[in-house]
């Protein structure tokens, strides 16, 4: 697993950004939910299974429309049961992550995960829980 820049880790899952200056998710064209998530936020389960857990209230106003579309894609992918694909967000300086409020200023890399699918696990409209096993 190598390094990639953004729009292409979403595009190895053929999603497309709708703005790659914002977008922090995507719809494939499999149907799938491609999203960006933070690698510190991932916790392992007893069960050799991944869950990750974030909230839509944590990104304050550094990012309304990025927020606005991942919670469209959140719902979408609640009531059309869409599994969900993973592009991992690594800081290169995890010291920023407690400093910096705007996450769009910390350098990063990112990692297309194609050997993990995930569905959401629940969302109450700002809570969201990811739960991620390998592909099969």
């Amino acid at each position: 697993m190598s390094a990639v820049g953004f729009v292409e880790a979403f595009a190895s899952y053929q999603a497309e950004l709708v703005n790659a200056n914002w977008a922090v998710s995507s719809i494939a064209q499999d149907g799938s939910l491609v999203l960006s998530c933070w690698a510190h936020l991932f916790k392992s389960t007893e069960h050799r299974r991944l869950i990750y857990k974030d909230n839509l209230r944590r990104w304050g106003t550094s990012n309304p429309l990025g927020r606005s579309l991942l919670a469209d894609h959140l719902v979408k992918a609640r009531d059309d049961k869409l599994p969900v694909r993973i592009v991992v967000a690594t800081a290169r300086n995890p010291a920023e992550l407690d400093a910096v409020q705007d996450a769009s200023k910390i350098k990063k890399t990112f990692h297309a995960r194609s050997d993990w699918v995930g569905r959401l696990a629940a969302f109450d409209g700002d809570n969201f829980e990811i739960e991620i096993g390998r592909a099969p």
